[in-house]
């Protein structure tokens, strides 16, 4: 035992300088490691991270909570948080179930026979049933035009509720009947005695619905709270909801830089500019907002729909996606919304391809016979192209000088002219313009039967797109609303009456740490809101401060 302990002061005596050294170095090392850490990553030990329980949004003053009588945008979207419809839009626009299990249409009778799903619970504990559509169809009509969705319930002749689960609706016309008209929300025929009642309740209305999230407080000067519905059958909300009323929307950026909002949705031109000023992030959402040219039926250039494949062909999309709008959009194949009722845009049925153009003008007698760089037709005459923008739409008139630009480049004399609303209005309607560039913002439904019935103010007329468009109106089942649409595409890409340029973008903005998984949908600005966080910064020594005030506003 003693030799051993000679051996081992012997060893440390000759090799502690070399242990002190390495001590040093470890220990250096590490301080530095530290110091790369708070100095050159920036992190500093003093601050955590936390996700915050709750979401704050913005809205206007609101007229009432009831979804049935209020006028109000914003509870046209807050309501699709509360309460659910019998049918509702997937992301493609396409109509599926939502409270419905199971349904069959008989398109001749106008009917739909419905089974609802079992075990959904409204917010006050009692089960959805049958009868609690009959109800909310009969508050509707009660409310008469006072309802968004009078126009929808009036179509509905009678209600046969069979029993606690299954019920019979039938349209007054079966020629004008579609899934469309079921995506009204439900209410339950428990909160008041009668529809004529809840047709009458605006003060004080108290939502009561079948949603991820249920009400729970309301100052009509401050805010509205809503808590997640413990008991939702869908996807279960996380986050409790503040909305706080504004004197109007365009405060929300304001709001957001003092922790107030979370995050807006926001469709000015000006919001990218506000993102990178003000250290925002931004989720880009397609909206409904269509720019598209109108082929003149009054043309008589444009008669031939070989001339309007052509002009189609000469134009630079991707060019005028990218210059014209500035990126703020997107491609879409037709004018109906991208990838509609799940048929997917190819992009390529008119890309650009000016060969392509001058091979159909050559077959119509049109082409550059003398060699001047300008198109003549088989008369000889050079061919003069007439464009009409509205130039108070900056986006809209900058694509349409590249569009003249990309038409005289294949020969035509093309000649935009920038006129006045007034202006601009005569010229849809009177026929002197070959091409008109236009925009439309469509309603969800997109029932476009006005687009080729004669009735819209350029009188363009055409019987196969009417009557595939007003199929789409009729009663079918999701996938067979998908065969129809495919049909309807293939007919107005090879009639060509109108030429699709793209579909704006909006935003869905929040505050430095707001993170998104899935994004909203113009008409459902809070969709996918169980996916939506904001996480944020909090100094270690007001931790407990944090932690404190917390509890007191969830115990509110």
């Amino acid at each position: 035992m003693r030799d051993k302990l000679d051996i081992l002061l012997y060893f440390l005596k000759r090799t502690w300088p070399v242990i002190l050294v390495a001590a040093v170095i470890i220990i250096g090392a590490s301080a530095g490691v530290e110091i790369y850490k708070e100095e050159v990553l920036n992190i500093d030990p003093n601050i955590q991270y936390k996700t915050s329980t709750s979401l704050s949004l913005s809205c206007e003053p609101l007229d009432t909570l009831n979804p049935i009588l209020s006028q109000s945008e914003d509870v046209y979207h807050l309501s699709k948080l509360i309460y659910n419809s019998l049918f509702e839009y997937d992301e493609t626009l396409n109509v599926v179930p939502e409270l419905v299990d199971k349904y069959t249409v008989d398109r001749d009778r106008g009917k739909v026979a419905i089974t609802l799903k079992e075990g959904i619970k409204w917010h006050n504990g009692k089960p959805l049933k049958a009868a609690d559509v009959n109800y909310t169809i009969n508050a509707i009509k009660n409310a008469g035009n006072r309802s968004l969705y009078y126009d929808a319930a009036s179509k509905i002749s009678y209600v046969y509720v069979l029993d606690t689960y299954k019920l019979e609706l039938y349209f007054r016309n079966a020629y004008d009947a579609s899934l469309d008209d079921l995506t009204f929300p439900i209410l339950p025929s428990s909160q008041y005695g009668n529809a004529y009642q809840l047709a009458k309740a605006e003060d004080d209305f108290k939502p009561v619905g079948t949603g991820q999230y249920q009400y729970q407080s309301y100052n009509y000067l401050k805010q509205l709270r809503l808590k997640p519905n413990e008991e939702y059958w869908g996807t279960p909300a996380k986050r409790k909801l503040k909305i706080m009323i504004l004197p109007e929307k365009e405060l929300s950026p304001n709001m957001m830089e003092i922790e107030s909002v979370t995050c807006y949705v926001d469709e000015s031109p000006e919001r990218r500019s506000t993102v990178i000023d003000k250290n925002f992030v931004m989720y880009d959402m397609v909206t409904n907002n269509v720019e598209f040219l109108i082929f003149h039926p009054k043309s008589v250039l444009m008669k031939d729909k070989e001339v309007r494949q052509a002009a189609a062909f000469a134009i630079n999309e991707q060019n005028i996606l990218s210059s014209g709008y500035m990126g703020d959009a997107v491609l879409s194949d037709t004018i109906y919304f991208p990838d509609f009722c799940g048929v997917a845009d190819e992009g390529d049925a008119y890309a650009f391809n000016p060969e392509k153009a001058k091979e159909l003008l050559k077959e119509k007698g049109i082409a550059d016979t003398d060699n001047d760089g300008i198109l003549e037709d088989q008369k000889n005459n050079e061919v003069v192209l007439r464009i009409a923008v509205n130039k108070k739409n900056a986006a809209r008139l900058a694509a349409a000088r590249l569009i003249e630009k990309d038409l005289d480049n294949l020969g035509f004399k093309a000649e935009l002219d920038e006129l006045t609303w007034d202006e601009y209005k005569a010229a849809v309607s009177e026929g002197k313009h070959d091409i008109i560039v236009a925009g439309f913002s469509i309603n969800e439904q997109y029932d476009l039967r006005d687009f080729y019935n004669g009735k819209n103010d350029w009188k363009y007329y055409n019987d196969e797109l009417f009557n595939l468009a007003n199929e789409m109106e009729r009663l079918y089942t999701s996938e067979e609303y998908t065969v129809l649409y495919r049909q309807l595409k293939d007919a107005l890409l090879a009639e060509l009456p109108y030429y699709s340029l793209c579909y704006k973008k909006a935003g869905l903005v929040g505050i430095e740490g707001f993170k998104a998984g899935k994004i909203s949908m113009f008409n459902d600005h809070y969709r996918n809101i169980e996916t939506w966080s904001w996480t944020y910064e909090v100094e270690a020594e007001k931790q407990d401060q944090k932690t404190v005030d917390s509890a007191a506003e969830e115990a509110e």
